[in-house]
């Protein structure tokens, strides 16, 4: 067996087994060293291939594309510095148990640590995030390496599913010359296996009394536990990151505020009435709710569906990984204690009611968040990091949005990227500050290159402004420089490099009769002032726990 034969067997078995275990996309930033791979997965007739040539962002496109479904979505890219490009998204992916299938080419060992050009040490570099890792042999011609190969996929194929959701790492060495025979296509033979994740069920003994259930970030579907969400003894507190049709009225989704307001005596009401709390699936995004979590001394069990265990902001009592639906009708019990549930319900009602009432006295970035998802009708929502998640939350008070956010690791890198791989398919609204949107300005180019749909809302303030509510802003002498970090950005410019419409809103009046675009490459540039929306959120707070304060226990 020749070089080329050797090494045409090789690339090719790799991608018929990845495709035969579910992966049918494949992200490619071109290179010389990644050459076979880039042709095996471009000629494959069951994958659909992608091009970026930044792969930072290609990454998080990949990550995009899986983070819906959960299917596995393959990256390729050439050895050296841009494997190390993957890092970021890698660990994005690992935190939010996103399988991503990482196929790193690299140089054969005779030409590691001796100065070869383009040669960095890629042997298990992103050992924190991925849940496997391996390094295929060199194709030499002297030992067919399919069914090892074959193997080797499988083993990386139990991460694709279940409770061990998550990337996977192969480190491919390849010898020169890199062209594969591209006529083989005769060895993509293999057919698609529906690989099902078992199920652990728990043998629980049902919770009495009262229980608040706190629905973080899952894609778990709780639809058809409607009837226990509605229980008199059953306060369900939700994040916009679940993405379970729950009746709203059964839910309490002003959550961030009412926790932000409690006064102690209302908060002693709430610990002394409550006789277990649920946290089911990641940790909600509202920093006051996971406070109280932190506090509170009510027993806490923690639904989980991955065996990653995230058990910020307090350890629980008790955990169970798997299926949550089960766990959780099997875990809650009966109980005719109506008192704190109606309360905690009345409570959200008039927030809610006195949020919609008011919103025309603001004219911040909440009041602009506010009209945006208003206008967005059934677009999936994408929420960048820092204010726009947090403004989601705040203003998506009837959780009529399925709301998307890179919340693992929490970063602003690659929002860009991530929201336009989902927009490929589905209709998304991403709304991102200016920092963020510069940040991954690289990741538009996969908009046009792809004609892929998309408005982007971009809420400039003109730096970071997540910082105005942080402790340094009282630092006024080194604020600006450090932290508000102003850039003095018109995105104007970005819409037309990346052939984008262009929308510029200064005002509420600008606003009027303004209609979120049904297709097309929209960006819409609102311009916001930090210091304005620091004095809106805190007015808002102040009124809010005023209202909450009213409020008998």
């Amino acid at each position: 067996m020749n070089h080329q034969e050797a090494l045409t067997i090789q690339v090719f078995t790799l991608m018929d087994s990845l495709y035969e275990r579910g992966m049918d996309e494949v992200v490619i930033s071109p290179g010389s060293r990644s050459t076979p791979l880039a042709l095996a997965a471009e000629i494959h007739p069951h994958i659909k291939t992608y091009v970026h040539p930044d792969e930072r962002s290609a990454a998080f496109f990949g990550l995009g594309l899986s983070k819906k479904d959960k299917k596995p979505v393959g990256l390729i890219c050439t050895s050296g510095t841009a494997a190390a490009n993957y890092t970021p998204a890698v660990a994005e992916a690992g935190l939010s148990h996103i399988p991503l299938v990482i196929m790193t080419s690299d140089r054969p060992s005779e030409l590691r640590n001796v100065g070869a050009p383009q040669a960095i040490d890629q042997g298990n570099m992103y050992r924190n995030y991925v849940s496997y890792y391996t390094e295929l042999p060199v194709a030499e011609g002297t030992q067919d390496y399919t069914g090892l190969i074959a193997a080797k996929v499988k083993q990386a194929g139990q991460y694709f599913i279940g409770t061990s959701l998550g990337p996977v790492h192969f480190n491919i060495p390849i010898r020169e010359p890199l062209m594969p025979d591209l006529s083989r296509t005769d060895l993509f033979t293999r057919k698609r296996i529906e690989v099902k994740a078992g199920t652990i069920h728990y043998d629980v003994q049902p919770v009495d009394g009262s229980i608040l259930v706190i629905l973080g970030q899952t894609d778990a579907s709780l639809d058809h536990l409607e009837d226990l969400f509605s229980q008199p003894n059953v306060i369900t507190v939700a994040d916009p990151r679940q993405h379970s049709r729950i009746n709203s009225e059964n839910v309490v989704t002003a959550h961030d505020l009412i926790f932000s307001s409690l006064t102690d005596d209302q908060q002693d009401f709430i610990n002394r009435n409550l006789d277990c709390i649920i946290r089911v699936g990641e940790p909600v995004t509202s920093k006051l709710t996971n406070r109280f979590l932190g506090n509170s001394p009510v027993r806490q069990i923690l639904l989980s569906e991955f065996e990653l265990i995230k058990t910020f902001p307090v350890p629980p009592d008790e955990t169970y990984v798997g299926d949550i639906a089960e766990t959780l009708k099997d875990l809650i019990g009966s109980g005719e204690q109506p008192q704190l549930k109606n309360w905690f319900i009345t409570l959200d009602r008039s927030v809610r009611k006195y949020i919609d009432s008011n919103m025309e006295a603001y004219s911040d970035e909440g009041r602009f968040m506010y009209e945006v998802l208003r206008r967005s009708e059934d677009d999936i929502i994408f929420a960048s990091s820092s204010m726009p998640i947090r403004d989601v939350e705040r203003y998506d008070t009837r959780l009529e949005k399925r709301v998307y956010a890179n919340r693992g690791a929490n970063g602003i890198d690659g929002v860009v990227s991530t929201a336009i791989a989902m927009a490929a398919k589905d209709k998304v609204t991403l709304v991102i500050g200016d920092i963020a949107l510069y940040h991954d300005m690289n990741g538009l180019i996969m908009s046009k290159l792809n004609d892929i749909d998309i408005n982007i809302v971009v809420f400039n303030n003109d730096g970071g402004g997540i910082f105005n509510f942080l402790p340094q802003y009282e630092n006024k002498d080194h604020f600006e420089r450090l932290f508000g970090t102003p850039l003095d950005l018109d995105f104007e410019y970005s819409a037309k490099l990346y052939d984008f419409s262009y929308t510029k809103i200064e005002s509420l009046d600008d606003m009027d009769g303004f209609e979120m675009p049904a297709s097309g490459r929209n960006l819409i540039e609102i311009v916001t002032d930090r210091t304005d929306n620091l004095e809106s959120h805190q007015k808002l707070k102040s009124e809010i726990a005023q209202l909450v304060k009213r409020f008998d226990t």
